[in-house]
């Protein structure tokens, strides 16, 4: 994500809440990454299906929250078990893992689904996403606490314009037509607009073959030609963008693809769109992936939630820009975005 600039704040920041909670059926280990601006008390922890972690980070914070899977760490959490007679060297996560500790002080390797904030910018907005650039391995929601916040400008804004989520994985994945939202903090009042068009088999097969993390074995060890769509994909089925794969200027927006005139959506960025609308791409996917709000609020980010990814940057588009060009929503917007 292109940041905008940190404002300046000359005293030591309020906090605000950053709530991380687990609905995976398997136990995680959440690690979170401080670029700027005052730090949560811990940077990675376990946790259990339905547990969650009640954090605080500074209004000035800027950083990434992802999830690690098939973790194993030795009692201390300083380096891996010694499974495989492997000493304690090397990773502890499968994915997601952060230097094989579990109080990551670096973003996690590739690939991982990433919750990232700027919570404080010199315009007072917060600028958050989630971004699938460096690949997915979790679905993952994005929920907004200003109920909690003493700002008066996030208070009025309905749920449906604040809680973006990316379901990539087909067993979490509702039945085209279900249209609940229960993990994401909406209300019959205000739902959020779920993207309908992919079905299961969809969302099962979209992480383009060669991206997987673990490329089914072919039949008859790839002597004959066999279509991918054909073979059994692993229900976990982590993906690498093509930039983390294979670090070419053209997938990774950089050198002379500095530019989102010249840098173009991979067929990794196109796939990822079509199962997670709301989501980060690519470099240049700004203007399809970004939400802004007033600063001031905290947030929770879950992970595994069920039903279907959000898509609410394209449903509500004008109520949005507005929401970012003033810091409010007026009474036609609201009426607007209301449940009929």
């Amino acid at each position: 994500m292109k940041r905008p600039p940190l404002a300046y704040i000359s005293r030591r920041a309020e906090t605000v809440p950053l709530v991380v909670k687990s609905l995976c059926s398997e136990t995680i280990y959440p690690g979170i990454v401080t670029q700027a601006g005052t730090p949560p008390s811990s940077g990675g922890f376990e946790l259990q299906t339905g547990q969650q972690m009640n954090l605080t980070v500074g209004s000035d914070w800027q950083g990434r929250v992802w999830g690690r899977t098939n973790c194993s760490f030795n009692s201390q959490g300083t380096g891996p078990a010694n499974a495989g007679g492997n000493n304690g060297g090397g990773s502890a996560c499968g994915t997601g893992d952060c230097g094989g500790i579990v109080d990551c002080k670096a973003t996690g390797q590739t690939p991982v689904t990433l919750a990232e904030f700027t919570l404080a910018t010199s315009s007072g907005q917060t600028f958050y996403d989630i971004s699938l650039v460096d690949g997915y391995n979790l679905p993952l929601a994005i929920i907004s606490l200003y109920p909690e916040s003493d700002n008066s400008s996030l208070t009025q804004i309905p749920p449906n314009l604040t809680n973006p989520i990316c379901i990539g994985t087909a067993a979490l994945l509702t039945a085209q037509g279900d249209t609940s939202d229960s993990n994401s903090g909406t209300n019959s009042s205000y739902p959020i607009p779920l993207d309908e068009s992919v079905s299961v088999s969809d969302v099962a097969s979209w992480c383009p073959w060669d991206l997987q993390v673990n490329i089914p074995t072919v039949p008859f060890d790839g002597v004959y030609s066999y279509p991918d769509s054909n073979i059994q994909r692993p229900g976990f089925d982590p993906c690498f963008s093509a930039c983390a794969k294979y670090g070419q200027a053209s997938d990774c927006c950089t050198g002379s693809y500095d530019s989102p005139d010249v840098c173009q959506p991979s067929s990794y960025s196109t796939a990822a769109k079509s199962v997670c609308p709301d989501a980060y791409s690519y470099a240049f996917d700004d203007q399809t992936s970004t939400f802004i709000i007033p600063s001031g609020g905290g947030f929770e980010v879950t992970f595994c939630p069920t039903g279907r990814s959000s898509n609410i940057l394209k449903v509500y588009k004008q109520q949005l820009a507005q929401l970012s060009e003033t810091g409010s929503v007026s009474e036609s917007s609201l009426e607007a975005v209301h449940s009929v």
